[in-house]
This record gives structure tokens, C-alpha cells and sequence, in this order.
């Protein structure tokens, strides 16, 4: 006997029968989850790829799978519950709903709304599966700092979950120990790609990032990932981001993306790479504050996403990476810039364009394009190799940023490469590399971009960056409001010297790695003013992201 979704979902979720009547009328609060999305058709067409790259792909996106599962682990097993339980449910659209959103968020925790539930009786914890749950950031400093140099290390490393010990203590486990079962295949898989390419350089790197899942060790294979040449197929394949850890902000997360390459658009940015250097010495901060980026190597890479699997195909949805996130890889070898041009497309067409014509002023409105915003999102990308990687002062010289600073790094350190990505390209356009008569593009564009980024909340670190510059140019003239018309403008007289001073503020923060003035300064700019709600409420109306749907077309 089939009981009705309203039943099922009690019974999924721990509710009451006195709960019923509440449960039922979520249809209408689910709708709207569902409304901040829209649809975007992911098709890659694999009919017509040569061999042996079509069988590659074919046990790469298998191996995705396992790197997803992993990723779950990581998240909410809770989640994994509700995702799979919902997943029996046959032709009912609420359940579909559900189903959706659970998958979208990794749990049924919104991540677009500051993580509130919207399904279950559980609680949002910051730590995941990654900290014994309950567990804050002062009760893991508290037990670690009582431990030898080399124990605290690894409960620190990137890649490590925190476990009691079942002695009232706690351990550190290597992620390739936690997750062996899920690994060993997708080691077998990637060591059999490497086999049948016809590419040393992406052989090179399939076999070492074998070797790395089984050991936590990735400086090598990020090294020959860096390195890669002439290839036709690109992968994402491990922990990297750190995001999602609301203790630490240390721990790093799975995920996979399997990526086809433009050879021909990735290598029109190769003119970027000679200025790296040039863009760490324009930094208006002292030089003890600046990076060394001679003799390293970036990689710029336009590519078509065709699959996307764990940290990266939950909530927020990326358009251009920067990886990998360790400082010794950045600081000695360099890092590979990602721009997936599909996934820009629909951003800009489907979520930034719509938002900013309702709320930038009509003047401006020509200056918004797809260009401009592409050149913003190259800039940002790029400018995440500059600046400190390590703290450069004080008592925690030498630590990597991110651990000095905690979990307000990531915002701290996405509105870094904003800011500093607007500094460089103004940089750029005084020495006649970019084009000047696009400058007023660039500037548009990241600002409605910004309207668009805020819109996920304050708890998602693009989000808190977004708002911590739109603040920060208000009130220092840098954008305008018109209280008359309800809409924003950027200021261009000024424009360029409030970004200086932002970037000059945040670099020294992260130079500095005071993890007490990064809060302050956190607390001061990451919030929402009433100008900015009240653009906020003039496009709620309006879908906050876009909901991929990816298939591969194989014959």
C-alpha cells in the first residue's frame, strides 16, 4: 500500500500527525524555493568525440560518481537519507520539488537563504560531517592546543575529519583512510585513463592524482595538472575548496567537474600571464605585504562544462575557478584559471542581465555586457595568485591565510579578488593591453553582478564579498543611489580610487592574518543597508540562479 507524500514525508522527517496541516501547506513555501531557479539545458553533444577520448569521458563521469558520494559524506548524511528516501516516491511533483532542492543543497538546508531548513527536523550545523557534531571552533582550539606540534598539524590539514576517539578525546583521519572505500575505484579508473591516452602530459597528470587520493598528498599532481599541454579533456577531481566549514574554514571538500578544453579561445589569455608579476607589484600596499609570482606558471583555460559532481554542483554555481587553493602550490608553481563559458552564458542571459535592469540607472544600462562581465570574472580569477598566500607579519607569519584567519576568509578572500581584479584591469587599460573603451563595461557589469551575488545571502562567502564591496563603494562614493528613481550608478570619477583603498584594506588584513580585525571589518561591511534591501525587494520576484540540468548525448 502506497501512503500519500504527506505521510511519507512525516515519517521521513520525525513530524506528528498534529504537524500535518503544517506539512501540507508547504506546497506553497517549496514553489518558492523552486522559483529562485531557472531550468538550463547542459547537453554536451559526445556523439562525435574520437577515440580514445570518448571512452575517457564515459569512465570519468563513472568515476564523478564516487567523488559525489564522498562529497555527501562530507555534507549531511541526514541529506543522503532524505535524498534517497525522496527518490522512491513515484509521480508525485511534490516529491520531485523536494527531491530538487535536497539535491541542489546537499540537505535540506537552502543554502541561497542563510541555510534554512525547508524539509526534516534537524538543525543546520556549521561543522557538517566534518567535526563531531556540535563541536565549535573554541572547543576544537581548546583540545588542540594541548598537542604535539605534529597532532596539531593534522587536525588542521585540509584533509582530515574530525572523530571522537571513544576515550572523551578526538582524532584526526586522513581522508584517504575515511574514504578509502569510495577512492579505490576511482583510483583504478583514473590509472586506466592514463593508460589509453594518446597524451603524455594528461597522462602524467591522471596517474599522479591516482596517487594522490590515496595518500592526501596533491602538490605533485596539482604541479602536473598545471602542466598540462594540448589536451582535450580536463578534469577537477578531489578536496579543494573549503567553504563550507563553519568551524575552521580549513577543511576541504570533494568535488569533480569533467570539462571539455577551447584550445583556441584558452589561448587568446595567454598574453596575461607575463603581467602576474607586474600585477603583484601594483598592489597599493607596502612591500612586505606582496608576493613573489616570478618563474610561476597559470594556466588559462576556456572550457565547456559536461558534468558536474559534488562541492561544485551544490548551491552556489560557479563560473570560473582558481585551483588549486595550497599556498606552497600557488607561491612556487603557480594555479589553473578555469572559465566554463556555458555556465557564463546562462548566467549573464539568465540572472544578471533581468536583475539589473530593474534596479541600475537607464543610463547606465548600455555599458551592461556579456564582455564586460567575462573580463570582470577573468580579472577575479587571476588576481586570487596575487597577494598574500601566507601571513606576512605578527604572530602568525608564515601560517597559510585561510588557517590564521578562520572561516571569514573566504569572504574576505573572494572580495580580495574582486577588488583587486577591478585594480588590475584598470592597470591593464593604462598600459594598452585592454582596451580603454571598455572600462566603463567592466565597471557596470561587476556591479550588477554584485546585486546578483548578494541575493544568495550573507551566510554564502561570494554573497558576504559582494556585500562588503557594495557597501564599501556607497559610502565612499565610489556607486551612487538615486533615492528618486531607486536606482544605482557608478560613480566613474571616483570609482577607481575607492577600489584602491578597498584593496588596500584587505590585503593588510590578510598580510596581517588577525583573525579579530578580519571580523571587525566583516562586521562593518558585510551587511545589508536599507538602499540595498530595497533593490533586493524590487527584484525578489526574480530567479536568484541557475538550475543546470546536464546530460551527454553519446550516440
Amino acid at each position: 500500500m502506497r501512503y500519500s507524500l504527506i505521510i511519507v514525508i512525516l515519517f521521513l522527517t520525525g513530524c506528528t500527525q498534529k504537524q500535518a496541516n503544517y506539512k501540507a501547506g508547504q506546497q506553497v513555501e517549496i514553489n518558492q524555493l523552486m522559483d529562485q531557479y531557472v531550468p538550463y539545458d547542459m547537453t554536451f553533444d559526445a556523439s562525435t568525440m574520437k577515440e580514445p577520448d570518448k571512452t575517457i569521458l564515459k569512465k570519468l563521469v563513472k568515476a564523478s560518481a564516487y567523488i559525489d558520494s564522498i562529497y555527501w559524506l562530507q555534507t549531511s548524511r541526514y541529506g543522503m537519507y532524505l535524498r534517497d528516501s525522496l527518490a522512491n516516491i513515484k509521480n508525485d511533483p511534490l516529491a520531485e520539488k523536494l527531491l530538487t532542492l535536497v539535491v541542489r543543497n546537499a540537505g535540506p538546508f537552502e543554502q541561497l537563504n542563510d541555510y534554512e531548513s525547508f524539509m526534516g527536523n534537524q538543525a543546520y550545523y556549521q561543522g557538517d560531517e566534518l567535526y563531531p557534531r556540535g563541536m565549535t571552533a573554541e572547543q576544537f582550539d581548546n583540545y588542540i592546543e594541548k598537542l604535539p606540534a605534529d597532532q596539531q598539524q593534522k587536525f588542521m590539514s585540509p584533509y582530515t575529519v574530525i572523530r571522537e576517539d571513544g576515550n572523551g578525546g578526538y582524532q584526526a583521519i586522513p581522508y584517504h583512510e575515511e574514504y578509502k572505500h569510495y577512492l579505490t575505484p576511482v583510483v583504478e579508473i583514473l590509472n586506466e585513463c592514463a593508460d589509453l591516452t594518446d597524451n603524455a602530459s594528461f597522462a602524467k597528470f591522471l596517474r599522479l592524482k591516482a596517487q594522490a587520493l590515496t595518500t592526501d598528498n596533491y602538490y605533485d599532481a596539482d604541479v602536473a595538472w598545471i602542466d598540462l599541454k594540448d589536451n582535450t579533456l580536463d578534469m577537477v577531481f578531489g578536496p579543494f575548496e573549503t567553504y563550507s566549514d563553519g568551524i575552521k574554514g580549513v577543511k576541504a571538500k570533494y568535488e569533480a567537474s569533467i570539462e571539455i578544453v577551447d584550445q583556441e579561445q584558452s589561448k587568446k589569455l595567454d598574453i596575461y600571464i607575463k603581467y602576474l608579476p607586474e600585477l603583484e607589484e601594483n598592489l597599493p600596499v607596502a612591500d612586505v605585504y606582496k608576493s613573489v609570482v616570478h618563474d610561476i606558471t597559470a594556466r588559462f583555460t576556456v572550457v565547456q562544462d559536461v558534468i558536474r559532481k559534488g562541492e561544485t554542483a551544490v548551491g552556489y554555481q560557479a563560473v570560473a575557478t582558481n585551483l588549486p587553493n595550497d599556498p606552497e602550490v600557488q607561491e612556487k608553481k603557480g594555479s589553473v584559471k578555469t572559465f566554463w563559458k556555458n555556465m557564463m552564458k546562462a548566467r549573464f542571459n539568465a540572472i544578471i542581465k533581468p536583475v539589473s535592469a530593474k534596479i541600475i540607472d537607464q543610463s547606465q544600462l548600455p555599458f551592461l555586457s556579456p564582455d564586460g562581465f567575462f573580463q570582470f570574472v577573468l580579472m577575479h580569477e587571476i588576481c586570487h595568485a596575487i597577494g598574500p598566500q601566507s601571513v606576512k607579519t605578527g604572530p602568525n607569519k608564515g601560517m597559510a591565510v585561510n588557517a590564521a584567519i578562520g572561516p571569514d576568509y573566504n569572504q574576505l578572500e573572494e572580495c580580495k579578488a574582486d577588488v583587486a581584479g577591478l585594480l588590475s584591469l584598470a592597470y591593464l587599460i593604462d598600459k594598452g593591453v585592454v582596451d580603454e573603451s571598455q572600462e566603463k563595461s567592466f565597471y557596470v557589469s561587476y556591479m550588477g553582478s554584485l546585486f546578483r551575488s548578494i541575493r544568495f545571502g550573507l551566510a554564502e562567502a561570494h554573497a558576504a564579498a559582494c556585500a562588503i564591496a557594495l557597501n564599501y563603494l556607497y559610502k565612499n562614493d565610489g556607486i551612487k543611489f538615486d533615492a528618486a528613481t531607486q536606482r544605482w550608478s557608478v560613480n566613474f570619477a571616483n570609482f577607481r580610487p575607492v577600489i584602491k583603498s578597498l584593496v588596500r584594506e584587505i590585503v593588510i588584513l590578510e598580510g596581517d592574518g588577525d583573525a579579530a580585525k578580519v571580523q571587525t571589518f566583516v562586521d562593518t561591511w558585510a551587511k545589508i543597508i536599507p538602499e540595498v534591501q530595497h533593490s533586493l525587494d524590487k527584484v525578489q520576484s526574480l530567479p536568484i540562479d541557475v538550475l543546470p540540468n546536464y546530460s551527454i548525448k553519446w550516440n
